[in-house]
């Protein structure tokens, strides 16, 4: 049986785009709910936003991509399913995650100006995007008990707030590549600029010596974060976060963990650079 990726994400976090490369350089097919669900919002006369409301209490549409997905199980090709669940029916994906902050979120929805998924003003069109994602994590908590928006299910988790997708496209390559060597790989690729990190000064001795390390290509000590209501917020690896920024890394390797960030105040990284 050949490989399948699955690839979720937030809204507006380059999907699409990301799939078109992923298709050219892997020579693999693809498939998309999300065309679908325009499909389904277009003939009903409805906004996705409207669709997506709707569907909270008509889950026979839900039930109808469902078993779309579950067929791909036994479909003996490559593909690529653009998909908010097909981590979770189709079974043996190598399961991305693609994340973006939701002011870049709503602004590629303004930019794409696909039909009824944007208001006049970023300001709007941001209430609307979180409204989506709110409607959607609700309605797959209510049908399936799961939590799309929990990263865990994931075994990547790549930033594209300020990543070009090619830069994304590598990033999934090189882990598939590890990924089917392993089959249990979870990693999280953090963009600087989008990371929160303690209000606390840095081990001055210790961050010139990470990014000596660094400049060699030697792998530095690990980066733990959180990700709580969309945000990423460092635990500990201050150093080596820092490290990687000012190497202008395009991201930051971390692993995801449960911690809470503490009580101290903390800063985003972008309004720190």
């Amino acid at each position: 049986m050949k490989d399948k990726i699955s690839l979720a994400g937030d809204l507006g976090s380059g999907k699409s785009t990301v799939s078109d490369i992923l298709i050219e350089r892997l020579g693999a097919k693809y498939y998309s709910t999300g065309r679908i669900v325009r499909d389904i919002a277009e003939k009903r006369n409805m906004t996705v936003t409207e669709l997506n409301v709707y569907m909270e209490t008509h889950p026979e549409i839900d039930r109808e991509i469902d078993d779309g997905l579950r067929a791909l199980s036994a479909l003996d090709e490559f593909l690529i399913i653009d998909s908010r669940m097909a981590w979770h029916f189709t079974e043996g994906t190598f399961s991305v995650y693609l994340s973006t902050d939701i002011e870049t979120s709503a602004l590629r929805i303004m930019n794409a100006n696909r039909v009824g998924e944007h208001a006049a003003t970023l300001e709007e069109t941001v209430r609307q995007t979180r409204a989506r994602r709110e409607s959607e994590k609700k309605r797959y908590m209510t049908q399936y008990g799961v939590d799309i928006k929990n990263l865990e299910n994931y075994a990547l988790v790549v930033d594209t707030t300020a990543a070009t997708p090619t830069e994304v496209a590598d990033r999934i390559i090189s882990s598939f590549e590890e990924w089917k060597n392993k089959r249990e790989i979870k990693s999280a690729y953090i963009t600087p600029e989008r990371l929160y990190y303690p209000d606390t000064e840095p081990d001055a001795d210790e961050l010139s010596r990470l990014s000596s390390l660094l400049e060699e290509g030697e792998a530095l000590p690990p980066v733990l974060v959180n990700e709580r209501d969309g945000e990423f917020y460092l635990i500990s690896g201050l150093e080596s976060a820092l490290a990687y920024s000012l190497a202008m890394a395009t991201f930051i390797p971390a692993k995801l963990v449960g911690d809470e960030p503490s009580a101290d105040g903390y800063i985003r990284m972008k309004n720190s650079l």
